[in-house]
């Protein structure tokens, strides 16, 4: 056998040059749901934090995604790369090269940009924030809106997951519940103690769990536990493609506007308020014939 290392193929090389980081992070995406779990687990660990992709050693990613250094390689071969090493060089490139221009772009931005008219800033995310109730009017199932309140009502213990944007709703869903002295926890994430938590919950329990793309893999991680173990799991997220979507017994689609620095998270809010309004009222889990 040759010692002589092969030439990047042509799925990930280009006559200009090798394979940028944004083709290789659409190659990742596209391929993300025909991946093995312990892929999907790196896949996504790459998408959310490519900085460390960058700049931790195989052995300390590997470690800290719970996987084998021998996957990390199995992962890049799976995108035609010789080892992990070669597809790291796409992810230092995308910090040594990108680096400089970034600051002289975002200098040259601002100092040609004109002071903000805040009167727009507030108009144009009032705007995005009505559009998602609207949608949230729009395609709401009532019949799943009283099946949700049925399982927050029925659930010994309710355990509520989220990070990022997805936080503050969890948060919220959080101070509802206790306001309505209905015994809830939020994962301990930042503890590390959110698996054991989960491991800990009875089949009588529920897990609420929140999260939109990027998905955190944590969240994703406790709602696979969770569904793995036969314990229900109600979700908020944005499409059925969702990895939430596909291990809960009943999800919710909201927020999914892709649009704006900030997406919004009021659809999201006013569910939480529905829901927790509904609780000990007979009357609103009924759903109409």
């Amino acid at each position: 056998m040759s010692d002589i290392t092969p030439l990047p193929s042509l799925d990930h090389a280009y006559r200009g040059g090798p394979e940028t980081f944004e083709a290789l992070r659409s190659r990742i995406r596209a391929r993300f749901e025909t991946l093995s779990p312990h892929l999907q687990r790196i896949a996504r660990s790459a998408l959310e934090q490519p900085n460390e992709f960058a700049l931790r050693t195989t052995v300390s990613i590997a470690a800290e995604l719970g996987v084998q250094p021998s996957t990390l390689i199995r992962f890049a071969k799976e995108f035609d790369y010789s080892g992990f090493s070669e597809m790291q060089r796409i992810f230092r490139h995308r910090l040594i090269e990108g680096a400089a221009d970034m600051r002289e772009q975002v200098y040259a931005t601002q100092a040609a940009r004109p002071p903000a008219d805040l009167s727009i800033l507030l108009n144009g995310s009032i705007d995005a924030l009505a559009a998602s109730l609207e949608e949230l009017r729009r395609t709401v199932s009532v019949s799943e809106l009283s099946s949700a309140v049925s399982m927050l009502e029925a659930a010994d213990h309710l355990y509520i997951a989220g990070l990022r944007r997805s936080r503050a709703i969890a948060t919220y869903l959080a101070y509802g519940l206790a306001r309505s002295e209905r015994p809830c926890s939020l994962l301990d994430f930042g503890g590390g103690m959110a698996s054991q938590q989960v491991a800990n919950m009875k089949s009588t329990d529920l897990l609420v769990a929140i999260a939109f793309p990027p998905y955190s893999e944590p969240v994703v991680d406790v709602v696979v536990d969770c569904h793995l173990s036969g314990k229900p799991v109600l979700a908020f997220t944005d499409s059925p493609q969702s990895p939430l979507a596909k291990h809960a017994k009943l999800a919710f689609f909201v927020d999914n506007a892709s649009t704006g620095q900030f997406r919004p998270i009021s659809g999201a809010i006013a569910l939480v308020q529905a829901m927790v309004s509904g609780l000990g009222r007979a009357e609103v889990r009924k759903a109409p014939s």
